[in-house]
This record gives structure tokens, sequence and C-alpha cells, in this order.
């Protein structure tokens, strides 16, 4: 399905669908543990105790899936819209064995909101089949993005026709950027991969944890994972240390460095977890990179 035939018709017709008791959130008697079907969480693709600083809405598209809010699960189908306010933990699950479902979630934060769509099964983990940033949306759009904030942090369920108003605000805005500039100028999958790829980069000297590079650039670690694989071919993880590595390189070169000395700079938590990753991209112990002999011969930089 094309972006702009998902934007203009699948979206629109499923926020337009949304009655008053399929929209779940954090209010009394509106939590996804009241109005459905309880659920044990048994975590597949990652855990329930996962929190952003930014609220997200997740509308279900398609399939049954287990949400989870603050450790309460529950079974969420298509046509519900989960709101979950800011630092609250959540996750989601597969409903039964070999199960799948697909949602459009939007990410509300404050400088850089996003919506993607995303498909999960199984087998085949997650795909995020698409990623818009709605930051550069006319200021009615940017007011409506302000108003959900506001729905989300808010004490009491929300009014519908005011929560369907400003989601189709958002569409339709969305829509006709579709139509002016095209759907590769609103897929910023490309863009948050090499954005994470620089902040990796630029913090190579020092100890770096999946979630620091999603905290970076405002997605879930687990969105991050994938979408860093599909566009390099490589796991963030095998990535960051290629940086290290290359980076120990350098230093190992330079006159009067020792292995210790490196590791511990670095961030290792000692010399032999050092040279295991070391040799494990590189080939050979970082001893190999000190000063040489006039008999050695220089080694090769680290590849992926």
């Amino acid at each position: 399905m094309t972006l702009t035939h998902f934007i203009g018709s699948e979206l629109v017709m499923a926020i337009g669908r949304l009655g008053p008791a399929q929209v779940l959130g954090p209010w009394r008697q509106h939590t996804p543990a009241a109005r459905r079907r309880g659920s044990r969480f048994v975590p597949a693709l990652y855990d329930d105790n996962h929190a952003h600083p930014h609220a997200e809405l997740c509308l279900w598209l398609e399939g049954q899936g287990v949400f989870s809010r603050d450790h309460a699960a529950a079974i969420v189908q298509a046509g519900d819209l989960v709101v979950c306010p800011a630092e609250h933990a959540h996750g989601e699950s597969f409903a039964r064995p070999g199960g799948a479902y697909r949602l459009a979630g939007w990410n509300m934060h404050a400088e850089e909101p996003t919506l993607h769509v995303t498909r999960y099964t199984r087998r085949g983990g997650f795909v995020l089949d698409h990623l818009m940033s709605l930051s550069a949306l006319p200021a009615e759009a940017r007011k409506r993005l302000d108003s959900l904030r506001q729905l989300a942090a808010g004490q009491s369920a929300p009014n519908l026709e005011t929560l369907r108003e400003a989601l189709l605000t958002l569409t339709l805005a969305l829509y006709r950027r579709t139509l002016e500039a095209g759907a590769a100028q609103l897929d910023t999958r490309a863009q948050l991969v090499r954005r994470a790829a620089d902040f990796v980069k630029a913090r190579a000297r020092g100890p770096l944890t999946l979630a620091d590079v999603a905290r970076a650039v405002h997605v879930s670690p687990n969105y991050l994972t994938g979408l860093f694989r599909a566009g390099t071919g490589a796991s963030l993880g095998r990535f960051n240390l290629a940086e290290r590595v290359a980076c120990a390189q350098e230093m190992l070169r330079a006159p009067g460095a020792s292995v210790k000395a490196v590791a511990l700079e670095l961030g290792f938590a000692d010399p032999f977890t050092f040279s295991r990753a070391f040799k494990r991209v590189a080939g050979r112990p970082p001893s190999a990179w000190l000063t040489p002999g006039p008999s050695l011969a220089d080694p090769a930089p680290a590849h992926l």
C-alpha cells in the first residue's frame, strides 16, 4: 500500500470509525485493563517497562495484541486507540501464538513528533512500513498536536469529537504534504538512521547503550534496532563496537599507549573485555596496533 493511499484512505477511515468505547487510556474506567479482557503479558519483541518522556497514541489497524501499561495488561484489537501518557511504563506483545498485528503510532515528542506505521509478526519481528515527521506541518496542525498532548495528560477521558478532529487535522495535513512533495519527502527512516550513526560516531570514545542512542533520536529502542539493521545491514550494537574499535586503533598507535590505558579511557570494564571485543571486530588483538617494531606491518583498519 502506498503512503498516499494509507493516509488518505485507511487512516482517515480508521480515525472516523473511532467510538467512545474504543478510546483507552490512563483515565479511571477507561484503561485497557478495565475495558478489555485481561491478559498475562509475555514479552516477545521487548518487555513492558519502557517509558518515554513524551506521550504516545497507538491505533490498532489490524489484528489483536496485548497492551501493558504500568504492568496491567489486556487484549486490544483493531479499531482501538490507546493513549499512553509520558513516563508511564508500557509495552505490547502478541495475543496468541502465530498472531500478528499492525498499528499506527503518534510519537508526541515536543521537538520531533512522528507518525509511524508498524507491522508485527512472531516469525518476522516488526517491520516499520512508514515513519513520517510531524514537525514541519502547518500551524493549525501543530495546534492539534499540542491539544493531543494535553488530552494525554488530562485527568479525565477526552471528548471524542475533539480527539477525532485533532487526529483528522493532522492526517489531512500529512496527506496534503504527500500530494505536494511526494511520499519520499515525508519518509524519515533514512534520516533517522543517519542521525543515529552520527550520534554513535561522535561518542565513540565512551560507553554507549542502545537506550542512549534511541533517546537521542526520539524513538523507542526496539524501533531503532530494526530500522538501523534494515538501513545499514548491520546491527546497531555491531556498528557501535566497530566505531569504538576504530577509535581504539588510533589511540593505540600513539607513542607510549598501552592496552590497559586505552581500554579504561574508552569505558570498557577491564582490558580483557576490551581485548576480546577488539579482536572480534579487528581479527587481531589490540597489542598488534601498538607502536610496531621494524618488522611489523601496519595492521589494516577494522571493518564491519
